[in-house]
C-alpha cells in the first residue's frame, strides 16, 4: 500500500464505526393507552390534556388527560365529548395566556410609575 492509502483506509473505518454507534434504537412497538374511557371529564377537574399524533411506535392518536388529583386517563379521540373537551381546554389555555400577558404588562406600567414618582425633582437654575 502507498503511504497515503493507510490513513485514508483508517479514516473510512473510523467514520463507519461512528455511524454505526450513532444509529437510533427503536422503542418498543407499544402505545401508552391500551384502553380508553368513554366517561365525560369535567373541565374543572382537568389539570392537563395532551394529544399525541400517530407515530412509528403507535399507530393511533392518543389523548391523555391528567386530573387535578394526579390520576391519568386515556380518552377516546373519536368521541364527540372528548372533541368538545379539547376545544374547551384550548380556549381556557389561550385565555390564561392572555391574562398572564395582561398582568405582566400592568406590572411593568406600575413599576415605571413608581420609579418616576420616587425621583427627586431638580430645581431649575437660571
Amino acid at each position: 500500500m502507498e503511504k497515503g492509502g493507510a490513513p485514508f483506509l483508517l479514516g473510512i473505518i473510523f467514520l463507519t464505526l461512528i455511524g454505526v454507534q450513532g444509529s437510533p434504537i427503536m422503542r418498543s412497538q407499544r402505545c401508552s393507552c391500551i384502553t380508553t374511557n368513554e366517561g365525560a371529564i369535567h373541565l374543572k377537574s382537568l389539570k392537563d390534556l395532551k394529544q399525541f399524533a400517530p407515530s412509528p411506535s403507535c399507530e393511533k392518536t392518543e389523548i391523555i388527560a391528567t386530573l387535578k388529583n394526579g390520576n391519568q386517563r386515556c380518552l377516546n379521540p373519536d368521541s364527540t365529548d372528548v372533541k368538545e373537551l379539547i376545544q374547551k381546554w384550548g380556549k381556557q389555555v389561550s385565555q390564561k395566556k392572555k391574562q398572564k400577558k395582561g398582568i405582566k404588562h400592568q406590572k411593568s406600567r406600575n413599576v415605571l410609575k413608581v420609579k418616576r414618582s420616587q425621583r427627586p425633582r431638580q430645581k431649575k437654575t437660571t
